[in-house]
């Protein structure tokens, strides 16, 4: 069975990773594993006071709707898939999910998300994409 791991932080680089894979040629045997990395807004990043709690609850819930509606692409494509939600920061969890031993392959939204600045995205691209065991797709 193929694996493949799309990570990201927004659902519209998810569709696009997601409509890339599909129109691929595939095997029956293919196996989607989206992971939705989320921040969770926080006091002192913006002008909101809310608990811990209340923040973890609600980027979770934004992520339940963003893989709800990339999971329905997959159904509708009949491609097996499960989901995970990750929470903290983005660069840290995605670098992990990248060398995971039990990924075959990994699809990598190419647009420069919320945690790349412009001074550092050529690092953090390259330090995401370094030292995997598989092969990384990065897609535009």
């Amino acid at each position: 069975m193929a694996k493949v791991l799309i990570p990201f932080t927004d659902p519209e680089s998810a569709e696009r990773a997601v409509r890339r894979l599909l129109d691929e040629p595939r095997s029956p045997a293919l196996e989607v594993e989206l992971l939705a990395v989320v921040e969770p807004l926080t006091p002192g990043k913006v002008g909101i006071f809310l608990s811990p709690q209340r923040a973890d609850a609600l980027s979770r819930a934004a992520a339940a709707r963003w893989i709800a509606q990339i999971g329905a692409l997959l159904d509708a494509a009949s491609v097996s898939h499960r989901a995970e939600i990750a929470i903290g920061r983005a660069a840290d969890l995605i670098d992990a999910a990248l060398h995971r031993a039990d990924i075959d392959r990994v699809l990598l939204p190419a647009a420069a998300p919320h945690w790349w600045s412009a001074a550092t995205a050529g690092w953090q691209s390259a330090r995401l994409t370094r030292a995997t065991h598989h092969p990384v797709t990065v897609v535009p």
